[in-house]
């Protein structure tokens, strides 16, 4: 056979491969699209040189993701987080199934770009865009990869459920604004969401289903599994895509949802409770004391669940477990408190050993201690001031336990601090008040309409009381007429040698 003729034949072959390779290329190219392993629709927005490459090269389209990846890389060196931005939204086009890029994506927008800008507004418009990349499409195409779900729970347990960012406050807002919604009162309504009859019910099972995606089941089984838990929290919504997570994820090492997952639940417990003042709007975060089981059990189920890290995770749990002891004496729950404070003793034999033999007092005593071993008198007067604020403050809203319970620690950090004082001659010279003038201050501060308070919880403070309306002469006339002069002693001391400070003569025992 000569060479023109052995041409020819390889010619005609070559012809005959491309012709069935392009019959077959067809339905293979259905088939990866069927499974999730590819997008082959052309790229929007993208230059016209990348686009034509895109479609010439086909199955080449790796090579093409490997460079911009490499080109995305060095963009983020450079702090080009927008140019990072573009490139990233390319290659998940390219590539959906590469779940680095959708988490480096969803990183990027919420922690770089966002904090590029000063309005919280627009902060928080490039950290939700993270988020809702992340859930509504990154999961979309890769809804077993477990590292997805524990970038998702992060954002939500980081970003707006921490205090790293500056506009932290914003972010919480805008989100217990929304959840608010969805979960009035921060529980959820499953007849409402499975079988809505109004407008406004629709409105919730939309928003749940189709804006937050969602589901109601998924719902019902985590508030089961752990809660009661406030749904307006993004703590919560950290624990819930862990579950989702736990329950689709296939790929990957599981412990890094169960950290989420733990993590979370400390923080609910920490801060799960929304104190929602009627009278004056006020938000604020205590702990969910509802939980301390549901957490513990949390810990537990982990250990179990990969029982090589059960040092690493019981040693979380211990210290939860310290919390859960101290916080539960604060809200006044003593018995509570000495049953899990003999949990603690019972099943962390060799963790801090001097618990064992402690009793439950001193126990709370030395947690007390650890706070204001390292103040000064006037931050550990800030201490006894802020304890005994919360317990009228608990007082005017009619919950007598904790009240109670703060006052306890109130008066046990002021006797912790003295104790440490070495003589009397000490305490003069630091100028420390008594109990019950400290007492007295923050009552008149209270009555008066500051801080907490205005006008509303004053008068239902002072009924709580039994304290006449001309409530001033039921006071030391010397306390209520020199706290003006006491704020300008606080203020005049900064600059003058702990020696030299003098006792606030306005505040001393008065002479019988």
């Amino acid at each position: 056979m000569t060479g023109r003729h052995y041409k020819k034949i390889l010619m005609v072959l070559a012809v005959l491969a491309l012709t069935v390779n392009s019959w077959n290329q067809q339905g293979l190219n259905n088939q990866r699209e069927t499974l999730g392993l590819t997008r082959l629709e052309p790229l929007e927005n993208a230059p016209p040189v990348l686009a034509f490459s895109t479609v010439a090269l086909g199955g080449f389209r790796g090579l093409i993701v490997n460079f911009l990846f490499l080109r995305s890389n060095q963009l983020q060196q450079e702090g080009k987080y927008f140019e990072t931005l573009t490139l990233g939204d390319w290659i998940t086009k390219l590539q959906p199934t590469f779940t680095p890029v959708w988490r480096f994506q969803a990183w990027n927008m919420s922690y770089n770009i966002s904090r590029t800008f000063d309005d919280p507004a627009d902060r928080w418009r490039w950290v939700w865009s993270g988020i809702k990349m992340l859930r509504d499409d990154g999961l979309r195409y890769n809804p077993t990869d477990t590292e997805m779900y524990r970038e998702l729970g992060w954002l939500f347990f980081d970003k707006i459920g921490r205090f790293g960012d500056r506009t932290h406050f914003a972010y919480k807002r805008v989100f217990f604004g929304w959840m608010n919604e969805v979960f009035p009162d921060g529980r959820p309504d499953y007849e409402r969401f499975l079988n809505p009859k109004t407008d406004q019910d629709r409105r919730m099972a939309s928003l749940l289903t189709n804006s937050f995606k969602m589901e109601v089941e998924i719902v019902r089984e985590t508030d089961n599994e752990f809660g009661p838990l406030d749904w307006r929290l993004p703590e919560t919504h950290a624990i819930y895509w862990s579950v989702v997570g736990m329950k689709r994820a296939k790929t990957g090492d599981p412990i890094v949802i169960y950290r989420i997952l733990w993590q979370s639940m400390l923080s609910a417990f920490q801060r799960g409770t929304v104190d929602a003042n009627p009278h004056t709007g006020q938000v604020e975060f205590s702990p969910n004391i509802k939980i301390i089981e549901k957490v513990n059990m949390t810990y537990e189920k982990i250990k179990k669940l990969v029982p090589e890290k059960d040092d690493y995770v019981g040693r979380g749990q211990e210290f939860f477990l310290h919390d859960a002891v101290y916080f539960l004496y604060l809200h006044n729950r003593v018995e509570d408190a000495k049953m899990w404070y003999e949990y603690l003793r019972t099943h962390f034999p060799e963790g801090h050993t001097w618990v064992r033999d402690m009793p439950l007092e001193d126990f709370v005593l030395l947690r007390i201690q650890k706070q204001v071993n390292s103040a000064t008198p006037y931050k550990n007067k800030a201490i006894v001031e802020a304890y005994l604020g919360k317990s009228f403050y608990y007082l005017a809203l009619g919950d007598g336990e904790r009240a109670q319970g703060h006052a306890k620690f109130a008066k046990k950090a002021y006797d912790a601090y003295h104790k440490r004082l070495l003589s009397d001659y000490m305490k003069t010279v630091q100028g420390l008040s008594s109990y019950e003038q400290i007492r007295t201050a923050v009552l008149v501060n209270c009555l008066s309409g500051q801080g907490m308070f205005n006008d509303l919880m004053a008068e239902r403070l002072r009924i709580a009381l039994g304290l006449p309306e001309d409530w001033r002469k039921e006071l030391r006339a010397e306390v209520v007429d020199n706290l003006e002069e006491e704020k300008k002693f606080d203020v005049g001391r900064n600059n003058q040698p702990k020696t030299e400070i003098q006792p606030n003569r306005a505040l001393a025992p008065s002479k019988k």
